[in-house]
């Protein structure tokens, strides 16, 4: 998934997309005038020029604006520049947000605006809507109570994709710019008039890598699946996870981890057979984006036979109705070449195997890695939902625990509770022996000075020095896939 461009605003013109993005100030209306527009517009990026990198809050925009009309559209106008990456692109010290309470604002809202319908979808008002069947379905990202409680919510509101529930949705610039290509689509499924192009299998350690590291950031994460291919069916064996320019909807994998993480498969006798990427806070049903990705990705991995064995996965941490509490929704899909816009749901089984050697290494390498991404990491000391006791950190426990048979749980709660959890509320909650700026020097002197941590840096650090000193063999094996 490849991020939006960040839209540049012309000082002493607006755009087309300005006059459908913020329609109040275009309506002929005397209090809401394009120079007025203009004059609001100019105001909050010369206060973000200011004010950056710090996060520039709605209340600081509207400092020395007087005579604009009603706060809320000044409000409006920030939220705007701010979707489309004019402004607090990579701020820090996001600020938490306030829950509002009332359903009926956004009614309200919409009265004072003078807008209708249409004026409402095109400022980008939240608005409730009771999606249809076969319809595609919005983008949707759920407020949480603060930038990173984990208190993932849902409203009343249902879909066809099995009852989720979903409470509000923040709408795209109405350009069709970002819109098209955050849609979910539902998924189509295999039937005995359209049998699965293959069985797929997927590894009890993949999908804990994956919930893992699909935890430890409000970002959407990103990586590659590593397995073989034989006759009829898809095995996943391992996840290994990529870095990427993310945020709470998209997700841009890094081209040289790619490479890494592939040469990396190649050394172990394994190939890419998938990729895997989270939804933080919605469902896990692909994007217009997913789509085209999929698609590309198995046309590149096409068989003589015309089989295409690479599978989508998407790892939602929220859950849904068909999840145990506290299970996190990982669905795996493909994109027929000739339905090349709709996902199919792949269904999967879980392997019964062990806990694989060197596994809570790799995942101890991956926190550590993670916990220096600091503007979006996730705290896993909040609630995961409100009003409950549960933990984030007992929430990842929980749904990593679910991956593995039950005759070999013991082995996994034994590796957890002395490695893996230690770790995690070391680095990744308040109150932790490390802060956010120790962290990364953390990492290094354990890496550095601790056998049980060896294996852990072989994994990516392996990775990294395949990318830096490519293997030709390893680059043949590769292409020939």
């Amino acid at each position: 998934m490849s991020s939006e461009s960040a839209f540049a605003p012309q000082r002493d013109s607006i755009s087309d997309y300005e006059q459908q993005a913020c329609a109040e100030f275009f309506q002929g209306k005397a209090a809401k005038t394009p120079a007025r527009y203009l004059l609001i517009r100019n105001h909050i990026l010369d206060e973000w020029q200011r004010t950056r990198p710090a996060y520039l809050t709605k209340i600081r925009a509207r400092s020395g604006l007087r005579n604009c009309g009603d706060v809320n559209a000044i409000g409006r106008v920030h939220a705007f520049l701010e979707r489309c990456g004019a402004i607090n692109k990579d701020a820090l010290h996001v600020p938490h947000r306030i829950k509002r309470k009332r359903a009926a604002e956004d009614a309200a809202e919409s009265s004072s605006s003078g807008g209708g319908s249409s004026g409402d979808e095109a400022v980008g008002l939240r608005r409730r809507r009771r999606p249809a069947g076969g319809h595609v379905i919005e983008h949707t990202v759920v407020e949480r109570n603060g930038h990173d409680d984990g208190d993932y919510r849902c409203s009343s509101g249902s879909s066809d994709e099995g009852g989720r529930r979903r409470r509000r949705r923040r709408h795209w610039a109405a350009s069709g710019i970002a819109t098209s290509d955050f849609r979910l689509v539902p998924y189509a499924e295999y039937s005995a008039s359209r049998p699965q192009p293959y069985a797929l299998h997927v590894s009890s350690a993949a999908l804990a890598l994956m919930d893992l590291h699909a935890h430890l950031t409000h970002a959407e994460v990103i990586g590659l699946l590593g397995g073989r291919v034989s006759s009829g069916a898809v095995h996943v064996d391992v996840a290994f996870a990529c870095g990427g320019a993310g945020s709470a909807t998209e997700c841009e994998m890094d081209a040289q981890a790619e490479v890494a993480a592939r040469r990396w498969f190649a050394r172990r006798g394994l190939a890419a057979v998938g990729w895997f990427h989270s939804h933080p806070a919605f469902e896990p049903t692909p994007s217009v984006r997913d789509i085209a990705t999929q698609r590309a990705y198995q046309a590149l991995c096409a068989q003589p036979d015309g089989s295409e064995p690479f599978v989508g996965i998407i790892v939602s941490p929220p859950g849904g109705d068909a999840c145990a509490y506290g299970v996190s929704d990982i669905r795996a899909f493909s994109v027929p070449r000739d339905t090349p816009t709709t996902p199919w749901a792949v269904a999967y089984e879980v392997g019964a195997e062990g806990v694989p050697e060197g596994l809570v290494g790799q995942m101890e390498e991956l926190v550590r890695t993670q916990a220096g991404a600091l503007a979006q990491r996730a705290d896993l000391s909040r609630r995961f939902r409100r009003k409950e006791a549960m933990t984030a950190l007992e929430k990842l426990v929980l749904s990593m625990r679910s991956h593995w048979a039950e005759h070999v749980r013991q082995q996994w709660d034994d590796a957890v509770s002395l490695r893996l959890r230690p770790l995690l509320v070391d680095l990744f909650c308040k109150g932790g022996r490390h802060d956010a700026s120790s962290a990364s020097s953390s990492a290094y002197h354990s890496r550095g000075h601790s056998h049980s941590h060896s294996h852990a840096h072989s994994v990516y650090a392996d990775a990294a020095s395949d990318s830096a000193d490519p293997d030709p063999d390893v680059d043949a094996d590769v292409d020939d896939r």
